[in-house]
């Protein structure tokens, strides 16, 4: 009886060396998504960038006086919510000698570089 257990156990082993190796796992593909900490999920699109309107008015104001050497500069006041996207085009209010006057901002590249325009008459 030994004999013949010892001889199934054998053939076994045998025929599992003669079998043909396993069949490689076939690859899949998975959307992706990124996940926080507290398990939200988020996409992957980047975030929408927008200018900040406090520093645009700091340098809408820093141009007037240095760079167009404008006395009198007064309050600037830049739109919230513009986004840094080049050739985008909008315009801030400021008070020069008493007077309104309006400035084009023009956005010159995605990394916020923008030109500021003389003040209108």
């Amino acid at each position: 009886m030994r004999a013949v257990v010892l001889l199934a156990i054998a053939a076994l082993l045998v025929s599992g060396c003669d079998s043909e190796a396993p069949a490689p796992p076939v690859p899949t593909s998975h959307p992706v998504t990124a996940t926080s900490a507290a398990g939200t999920t988020a996409s992957l699109t980047p975030a929408r960038r927008v200018f900040d309107p406090a520093h645009v008015q700091d340098g809408v104001w820093r141009v007037l006086t240095e760079s167009y050497l404008i006395t009198a500069v007064g309050e600037v006041s830049c739109p919230g919510g513009e986004d840094v996207v080049a050739g985008r085009i909008f315009e801030c209010t400021v008070d020069i000698a008493g007077e309104k006057k309006k400035v084009t901002i023009t956005v010159r590249d995605a990394d916020g570089g923008y030109e500021v325009s003389q003040p209108e008459p």
